[in-house]
């Protein structure tokens, strides 16, 4: 099959957390991350269209124990259904330079582990 996404993604496990409207904390996990958004699994649905506040725990790129908590918006692009749970395409903004730096960094590292 041939990707044809504009950003090539990588794979990860990493912690979300996204803050909905009623203010419960929704924990989740990214699947995989571009420069410009992630996939995610959710246990509730997450609606089209819509905003959230997040936050992403993205590894540091020398020691991956050191932990990186990335506030961000995230939009909604798009949700199924899938195996008993809702898997989310997030368009991710309003992130920190130097936190846009790191996610940078891992999908450099990614591409140098391909090559």
């Amino acid at each position: 099959m041939v990707e044809q996404r504009r950003n090539p993604r990588i794979w990860v496990s990493w912690r979300c957390g996204i803050r909905l409207p009623d203010g419960r904390l929704l924990l989740c996990r990214a699947q995989n991350i571009s420069i410009e958004g992630l996939a995610l699994v959710s246990d509730e649905m997450l609606h089209k269209g819509r905003s959230y506040p997040m936050m992403i725990e993205i590894p540091g790129i020398n020691d991956p124990r050191s932990i990186h908590r990335v506030s961000c918006t995230g939009e909604i692009r798009h949700v199924i259904l899938s195996e008993g749970a809702y898997r989310a395409g997030i368009q991710l903004s309003a992130m920190s330079e130097l936190h846009a730096e790191l996610v940078r960094a891992w999908m450099a590292k990614a591409d140098k582990q391909i090559a």
